[in-house]
């Protein structure tokens, strides 16, 4: 659910957050460790040097000369081989993967990244056989002072985390009886499968005075339980941003939590963090969420998922804190926009 543009200090806000989810090291590393640790403090120092060199996100006005330029079409196949890698990785575990497109703009509302990333994220998903089940014009045909939170803030509210999860129920219905064919040993399992610091509780308002409870478990997943090995339930994983995190809402309003009481048999792991993206998500199944064994993932995207891979914005917000340097084409978008 990309709402960048509508609250864009939300996000500003959330990086301190975002970047606090990082796991600490103990003080006795071994050689590798400390070797990693070094090549992320040389990252660190990169990824500063870039955002001090580029502090502008263009945003929407990558789009104001169209979708044909040689820019968005190199955002365009960046976000199709990201979104093919994490499919065919989904898959090979034996898990059912669906895409799901999600966004609270409609209409003339509808600003230029979802314009043209949306019908170009159902085009590649019917190239790929991957079934996507768009809820644009879903959203489009509710009132949105009452699915979300404005004026004051334009996530889901609580009615609309419930009209969410109506339409997300049935799609897990269908692929209910889909196992994963892959498990792992507890040596060799992730000890987190979402970034949220494990154990979190605390009281956010993302500085519009809108107080809200997060709660996580002790492995970093936005649910008030620990998920258990082997495991006896179903697993279904939810990647997404703050379409999924549910901002503003407390847990058990969420939907991860509306979905938690109609699967009473399942463990539905809420993974969503404000601002993530593709890169985001295939870089969290790699490194931590394939290790919670799922059954089903759901993955939310829309359009803003393609141009939020414009090298600015993945050096603020990338959760892998890796380096992005501009392509001959970012650079050249960069200086023309702000006249370097």
């Amino acid at each position: 659910m990309k709402i960048k543009k509508i609250s864009l200090a939300l996000i500003i806000a959330a990086v301190p957050f975002i970047h606090s989810c990082k796991e600490k090291h103990t003080s006795s590393t071994t050689g590798k460790e400390a070797a990693q640790e070094r090549a992320d403090e040389d990252n660190a120092r990169k990824v500063e040097q870039l955002t001090h060199d580029y502090p502008k996100i263009p945003d929407e006005r990558i789009l104001e000369n169209g979708d044909g330029t040689p820019l968005y079409t190199e955002l365009k196949k960046r976000y199709k081989d990201e979104l093919a890698s994490l499919k065919k990785e989904v898959e090979a575990t034996g898990a059912k993967f669906v895409v799901v497109i999600i966004t609270n703009e409609s209409g003339s509302g509808l600003q230029a990244p979802n314009r043209y990333g949306i019908p170009y994220i159902k085009s590649i998903c019917e190239q790929m056989g991957q079934e996507c089940v768009d809820f644009t014009s879903l959203v489009a045909s509710q009132d949105a002072r009452v699915i979300t939170q404005v004026p004051r803030d334009g996530h889901w509210s609580k009615k609309g985390s419930i009209f969410i999860a109506d339409h997300l129920e049935p799609i897990i219905k269908k692929y209910y009886s889909n196992t994963s064919t892959t498990t792992y040993k507890d040596k060799e399992r992730s000890p987190t499968f979402g970034d949220l610091p494990p154990n979190d509780d605390e009281i956010l308002d993302g500085g519009k005075d809108m107080p809200y409870h997060v709660k996580a478990n002790s492995q970093g997943v936005r649910m008030d339980h620990d998920i258990k090995f082997p495991k006896k339930k179903k697993h279904i994983l939810m990647l997404g941003d703050s379409g999924f995190y549910c901002p503003y809402l407390n847990n058990e309003f969420t939907i991860s939590a509306v979905l938690q009481q109609r699967f009473p048999d399942a463990e539905v792991m809420n993974t969503g963090i404000i601002a993530y993206t593709i890169d985001d998500y295939l870089s969290l199944w790699r490194e931590k969420a394939k290790y919670s064994e799922p059954d089903i993932v759901i993955l939310q995207t829309n359009g803003g998922d393609i141009t939020d891979l414009y090298f600015t914005q993945r050096n603020r917000l990338g959760r892998t804190h890796k380096p992005y340097n501009p392509s001959p084409a970012e650079l050249k978008f960069y200086k023309s926009i702000y006249q370097l």
